[in-house]
């Protein structure tokens, strides 16, 4: 796998080491009144190709990658990994 956002996805899914319910993530949604909808690890339920599936009251979300603009680990307040607008790319855990 070449994307390093799939990769990371799959570890907090996958690795039993992370706390999934400290990743936390903010997506662009065009139907949220301020554009912005987040998500935290623990709603992971699938990691795909082209973006993520997230379990939220009793349905499925698809969030594709390219939508994704924020990144923490620790809660909304952690660590940055992932912040588009900053240019930060750095999936290390």
């Amino acid at each position: 796998m070449k994307n390093p956002m799939r990769n990371f996805f799959s570890r907090v899914l996958w690795d039993s080491s992370l706390e999934r319910g400290e990743v936390w993530v903010r997506y662009i949604s065009r139907g949220a009144a301020q554009g912005y909808e987040e998500f935290t690890g623990s709603e992971i339920v699938r990691v795909t190709r082209d973006g993520v599936v997230i379990a939220r009251g009793g349905a499925e979300r698809y969030i594709p990658y390219h939508r994704i603009v924020e990144i923490r680990y620790g809660g909304k307040e952690g660590r940055v990994v992932f912040l588009r607008s900053e240019g930060v790319y750095s999936f290390r855990l």
